[in-house]
């Protein structure tokens, strides 16, 4: 007997695999299937990368104060803000002398550039889990909004974060 083959000879074909279930990013969240709860993957499926992050604040939803940002786009974002300071900060020492109180211009001209999309994307943010912009007055709100997962189904406020830049 020939290896692979049954005892007819005829070849053994390998047992068909099912295919591999797609790796979802997040904390698994439940989802009633059947009438029974069942642990699902979390939402949102992929995770924005970091040039999708600024292109949808700054030029999708440059004052949009409505719909939902996951924290991907979020953290993305403030990681563009503090990347984009260090350099303009450098240039208005260069420019205008590194002691206190030598004016900051480049730097201050881009953090009020930066404040309105920074804020649409922070109540975007509190949005995600289903609460109003106005809890961002409260102290340490927003530390609690940008950390803690999102609802995993439509809200309020709109369907879940896709992640996916509108084309």
């Amino acid at each position: 007997m020939q290896p692979n083959t049954d005892q007819w000879g005829q070849p053994i074909q390998p047992a068909p695999q099912p295919a591999p279930e797609p790796m979802l990013i997040g904390s698994p969240q439940p989802a009633g299937v059947g009438g029974g709860m069942v642990l699902q993957g979390g939402r949102p499926t992929q995770m924005m990368g970091f040039i999708d992050s600024v292109k949808s604040v700054l030029m999708n939803n440059f004052a949009n104060f409505e719909g939902r940002a996951s924290r991907s786009e979020f953290w993305w974002f403030a990681l563009f803000i503090f990347i984009a300071g260090i350099p303009l900060g450098m240039i208005d020492g260069m420019l205008f002398g590194w002691e206190i109180g030598d004016p900051m211009w480049i730097s201050n001209i881009f953090t009020l550039t930066a404040f309105l999309p920074n804020l649409a994307l922070s109540v975007r943010r509190t949005h995600d889990h289903n609460h109003s912009g106005w809890w961002l007055l409260v102290p340490f709100a927003i530390l609690y909004f940008a950390l803690a997962e999102g609802e995993a189904v439509p809200n309020a406020y709109g369907p879940v974060p896709t992640n996916v830049l509108a084309q």
